[in-house]
């Protein structure tokens, strides 16, 4: 490797760990003009696109470096991690074993292994694995961190708890710790330091709080009184839907509010406009503003905890008119309608939680195995491609008595209006299960194994919602069990609603 592509090479370095893509790439470029078989262009080229998460892509690339270095342990265990992205685990544990054959004392591919292990539910033996890469390094803060991740997996709480400390005091500036150890202190009710952590997420990587530097942030609810003050969502639709509960006690304090909300979040959080200046996200005036605060920052400064939680449901209200569309539908209907949500769908935009949502949702004939309950009818109340367009597509051979409601959801203010004409909601862990819970109306959730924060640990209640019954799974990935207890409560409650008692 010449002067020149060293030199390219290492101010690449500096552009990707400053995650600016397009920089990185152009100066990659210019070393593969000069140096087109070298192996570690190619690698470099490879991690700029996963960074990305154009994972396809980026094995290509590594393919590249690989053959043109057929002995780097370096790029077999990048391309591991690529094949654990894209979900292929038995070709990913391949290259991470011809890494750790090369580079038997490269702590990095051990710990890579241990991820792949946890990913693919081998809680155990990945933690053999992150004590390999410990034992190598031991001042490597990531292996415990994601040892840490393993311990909850396994539901060893302290012992996570014990990694997560070990790994901030190796790194006091390691941000997917404190993030990581904010999701189970506020899992296990711990608010006080939760909501503290949780504050971590702003060191992680945070565009969008950029947009709103130049106003000062709400850091106390003392004084507010007649302040104008900016709150912003700034996560998914359910979790503006959840926390913006908070909007009323914070207008009650004498606060002007804008609310600046997704847009498709308009109609059904219109009964707030008596508490604040509800707008679209995309609205971006910034000028006037006293504070500003994102959503879910709220909780913290409310030093909200488990018995002070601003449950009162409802916090949000239906359109009436809408709902008396529906009516006539379900007037005279005797058995107990049951509306169902079994995807979250599929967000392209967030390639980082695609594997989470394969862990949450459920498959048509999974959720198909609840049909033939007596007493019960079904209303498909699915949004969102694939599941929307696979139902269309097989529900004559999978459920044909499964009513499909699809066409009558345009918003969630539609959905809303439907789900007030149902008895009973359950749902998987979307947003339409926090509008269920928001609406106060009984929704089932059915709630992967290594559930999210939100829904805390143990439980089969919600704090947040008090009509809400929580199904989790109890084995990873196993959704026949809870099925099956969905299947044995529901016809109980069939029974119940038909004889009166």
């Amino acid at each position: 490797m010449d002067l020149g592509t060293q030199i390219l090479i290492k101010n690449a370095l500096h552009h990707l760990q400053l995650k600016e893509f397009d920089k990185a790439h152009a100066l990659l470029n210019q070393a593969l003009v000069s140096s087109p078989s070298e192996s570690e262009v190619f690698r470099l080229m490879s991690v700029n696109l996963a960074l990305q998460f154009k994972f396809e892509d980026a094995l290509k690339l590594i393919d590249q470096a690989i053959k043109f270095d057929p002995s780097s342990g370096v790029a077999y265990s990048n391309r591991g991690n690529i094949l654990k992205e894209l979900g292929r685990h038995e070709e990913a544990l391949e290259a991470l074993d011809i890494a750790i054959k090369f580079l038997p004392t490269y702590a990095e591919a051990y710990n890579n292994k241990g991820n792949v292990l946890q990913e693919r539910g081998d809680y155990e033996d990945a933690l053999t694995w992150f004590d390999k890469a410990i034992s190598l390094q031991p001042n490597y803060a990531q292996a415990y961190n994601n040892k840490g991740n393993c311990f909850v997996k396994l539901q060893r709480y302290e012992d996570a708890m014990g990694c997560y400390n070990v790994s901030t005091s190796i790194d006091p500036q390691y941000a997917d710790c404190y993030w990581a150890k904010a999701a189970l202190q506020l899992s296990l009710g711990d608010f006080d330091n939760g909501w503290q952590n949780y504050e971590s997420r702003w060191f992680i990587d945070s565009p969008v709080a950029f947009l709103y530097r130049k106003i000062p942030r709400l850091e106390s609810l003392e004084d507010i009184a007649d302040k104008k003050v900016l709150i912003w969502a700034e996560q998914g639709l359910g979790d503006t839907l959840q926390f913006c509960r908070y909007i009323k006690p914070l207008f009650e304090l004498g606060a002007q509010i804008t609310f600046r909300v997704p847009a498709p979040l308009l109609n059904i959080l219109e009964g707030l406009t008596k508490f604040c200046n509800l707008v679209a996200i995309n609205d971006i005036k910034n000028d006037g503003f006293d504070f500003q605060s994102p959503l879910l920052s709220l909780p913290l400064l409310f030093k909200t905890d488990l018995d002070s939680i601003p449950n009162q449901i409802p916090y949000l209200g239906v359109n009436e008119a809408q709902k008396r569309l529906y009516e006539p539908d379900f007037s005279g209907k005797k058995n107990l309608r049951v509306g169902l949500i079994w995807n979250g769908g599929f967000r392209a935009e967030h390639p980082e939680l695609w594997a989470i949502n394969r862990r949450r949702n459920i498959e048509l004939d999974q959720i198909a195995e609840l049909q033939g309950i007596p007493g019960v009818d079904f209303y498909g109340l699915q949004k969102g491609d694939p599941a929307e367009s696979e139902l269309a597509a097989r529900k004559d051979q999978v459920w044909p008595d499964l009513v499909n409601c699809a066409h009558l959801l345009n918003d969630f203010a539609d959905t809303a209006a439907l789900m007030e004409c149902m008895d009973l909601i359950i749902s998987v862990d979307t947003s339409s299960a926090h509008l269920a819970g928001a609406l106060g109306k009984p929704v089932w959730m059915l709630n992967r194994y290594d559930s999210c924060w939100r829904w805390l640990r143990d439980r089969e209640d919600s704090p947040w919602y008090p009509t809400a019954k929580i199904y989790q799974q109890k084995q990873p990935g196993s959704w026949d069990e809870v099925i099956g207890r969905v299947r044995l409560d529901l016809n109980g409650l069939a029974q119940k609603k038909h004889t009166g008692v």
